[in-house]
């Protein structure tokens, strides 16, 4: 029997980390503490940070870093994990990001396109950082390049994408949810942001009736019914947006994290609540990646078919260990099945 595949599109970036003096900011006019998509003055910055020797780069992207712990979570084999997304022609940091996504056992299937590779400055600064992100190529895959592996997309078990992809290629996203909504591919999607959700609006609406699995944050989810205009608490709206228009041969499933409050997930009649085991404050390292982390343990042990409590468990445990690292840095060891 074939093994079951995990297929993942987004917006791939390289996260190029440094310490840097307050001197390097100024020089770019940043601030700690927040975040500036690249002018053409932060261009020279990541040349800059890749030539400080004690710089770190790691794969980014919230879909990349979910895909990338669903990899580990679920210890896939070679060519079971794949990411589609688009990087420069020819380019350096594209040849870097393929390398270090490699590593983590993820196949790329990379489009190239003459645009820089997208990636993101983290300058780190006395204990504060400050985001530069350029998107460059990312927002460039092509149509043709999708449908050279549209077999990958039909013969998946799940596929995932991010609500911030819908920036640049909504269309195309649509389009791709719609073939594996028709081929029987557990369609996964996340909200991503308080803000993406409200920007973006009329293009989840299009893509939603092809979605089993939405993702979100209580915030996000709440914003979200705000704009569908439902009414009731949290658990009633997310019944409501689980019995939303869908298309396919699933119920949506609308799923909630709360930070150390209980997850909920939300079928049109039920609600299920799912206690989340705490770490101890003193390990917790940083907590910007766990939504993505929650979201790659959930699809790893949806591989294994669609028993919710355990798919929230994994998700719950893929979480608190990203958290007692930097960014999304994958765990060395195995994961501990606990659930």
């Amino acid at each position: 029997m074939e093994a079951k595949k995990i297929i993942g599109l987004g917006s791939p970036l390289l996260d190029i980390q440094a310490e840097v003096p307050a001197e390097f900011l100024e020089k770019y006019g940043l601030t700690l503490n927040n975040t500036y998509f690249a002018e053409e003055k932060h261009l020279p910055l990541y040349e800059e940070l890749i030539n400080i020797p004690t710089h770190s780069h790691v794969p980014g992207g919230s879909a990349l870093n979910t895909i990338r712990l669903a990899r580990w979570m679920a210890q896939a084999g070679q060519d079971q994990v794949k990411f589609i997304g688009c990087v420069g022609k020819k380019d350096k940091f594209a040849n870097m990001l393929i390398e270090v996504t490699n590593q983590d056992g993820v196949t790329t299937l990379f489009d190239e396109q003459d645009q820089p590779t997208g990636k993101c400055g983290v300058l780190l600064c006395n204990k504060d950082r400050c985001l530069v992100p350029l998107i460059g190529a990312a927002a460039h895959l092509s149509e043709d390049y999708v449908n050279k592996h549209i077999e990958d997309i039909k013969t998946a078990t799940v596929l995932f994408s991010e609500v911030y992809f819908l920036y640049p290629r909504a269309e195309l996203t649509k389009n791709i949810y719609k073939i594996a909504s028709e081929s029987g591919v557990n369609t996964c999607l996340t909200l991503s942001s308080v803000n993406a959700v409200s920007d973006k609006f009329n293009d989840i609406l299009a893509v939603l009736p092809y979605v089993d699995y939405l993702f979100g944050n209580e915030e996000e989810v709440e914003q979200f019914a705000k704009n569908l205009k439902l009414e009731g608490d949290l658990q009633q709206v997310m019944q409501q947006i689980a019995a939303y228009e869908k298309l396919g041969q699933r119920e949506r499933v609308v799923v909630c994290t709360q930070g150390k409050k209980p997850t909920l997930i939300a079928k049109k009649n039920e609600v299920i609540t799912v206690e989340v085991q705490l770490v101890d404050v003193s390990k917790i390292v940083d907590t910007n990646s766990a939504g993505d982390s929650f979201c790659g343990g959930f699809i790893a042990e949806l591989l294994n078919g669609p028993d919710l409590v355990k798919c929230a468990k994994a998700g719950n445990y893929s979480a608190s260990q990203t958290i007692q690292h930097e960014g999304s840095t994958i765990p060395k060891y195995a994961p501990e099945k606990t659930w």
